[in-house]
């Protein structure tokens, strides 16, 4: 028999807390609560201010869906769906379209089998947002690891091919304070292991300071850079979008935007060698100056095909 940890949903009126529930579950490699900490780390990327690996899969070990301030329009803090029943959710499809604009606190995530989790801040504001009336704020100590990720997640069987996309605010520009720096936005992860680091979508900073996307291929075991992108704007909305054509063979393909602009593509690679995975969005960071970070996220969304701009 194989030990394993499944997620439990319990929402309160204001929260969608994911408990754990320890079973067994024979010859299976279930199992999946949230990431655990930060992970091994890869080398820094040439140029740039280096990159300190991912988060590793484990037990869900921070907060799971911190209350939300809710209440306006009678809209934020719905009750979600609570089964108390463990859900193997890594067994199932991830159905698409899905979509979260947080008008029902975190439930949108809990409901569909995912979790929020971390040591830091996420909670519902009502300013700044994207679209509606919320929008989710993630706010971490980049200095202080127990505290460095507030994240959202969804997981299980993802689409053969899907868009994943988000619109992100970030309201001051911090700069990185070392090799050791990460800002960490999107992250994909294999769930057949506890250290499968698939793909991330990064901000760094360039050689004028300003902020821009890079993608990280942990698969092929490199950093992927646009050429001449625009810069990541601070203070306002921007959408960031990223296409995974999963495949175990050289026949899959990525593609990341920003805005609807294409900044990055390859084709013909290996792109996940997992059965199921993890898809995070939020915020993890280390050694950022000033300390503490903040950035908003609304309107997240997986489908068949890119927005339009």
């Amino acid at each position: 028999m194989v030990r394993v940890v499944l997620l439990a949903l319990s929402c309160s009126l204001f929260a969608c807390e994911p408990k754990l529930v320890v079973g067994e579950r024979a010859a299976a490699t279930l199992g999946s609560g949230g990431a655990s900490g930060s992970g091994g780390n890869v080398a820094g990327f040439a140029g740039t201010s280096g990159y300190s690996g991912s988060a590793g899969l484990g037990g869900n070990s921070g907060e799971g869906g911190v209350g939300g301030e809710g209440g306006e329009g009678g809209e934020a803090g719905a009750q979600c769906s609570d089964t108390g029943v463990a859900v193997p959710v890594e067994t199932d499809p991830v159905a698409v379209p899905w979509s979260t604009s947080f008008k029902n606190n975190f439930c949108d995530y809990s409901d569909a089998g995912g979790f929020c989790f971390g040591g830091g801040v996420h909670k519902i504001v009502t300013s700044p947002v994207h679209s509606g009336n919320y929008a989710a704020e993630f706010t971490v100590s980049t200095t202080d690891t127990s505290r460095n990720q507030a994240r959202c997640v969804r997981q299980g069987v993802l689409p053969t091919e899907a868009y994943y996309g988000a619109w992100y605010y970030v309201p001051t520009l911090p700069t990185f304070n070392s090799s050791a720096s990460l800002w960490n936005l999107f992250h994909f992860q294999g769930g057949d292991t506890s250290t499968d680091g698939l793909w991330d979508v990064t901000l760094l900073n360039s050689a004028d300071g300003s902020l821009q996307l890079l993608v990280y291929d942990f698969v092929n075991g490199v950093a992927r850079k646009a050429t001449n992108p625009p810069p990541v704007p601070i203070g306002e909305w921007f959408h960031i979008q990223f296409y995974l054509k999963r495949a175990a063979d050289a026949t899959g393909a990525i593609r990341l935007y920003q805005n609807g602009k294409l900044l990055i593509e390859k084709t013909d690679i290996v792109t996940d060698d997992s059965t199921w995975a993890q898809w995070y969005v939020g915020n993890i960071a280390k050694e950022l100056k000033p300390p503490d970070s903040t950035v908003y996220v609304d309107d997240v969304t997986i489908g068949t095909s890119g927005i339009q701009f």
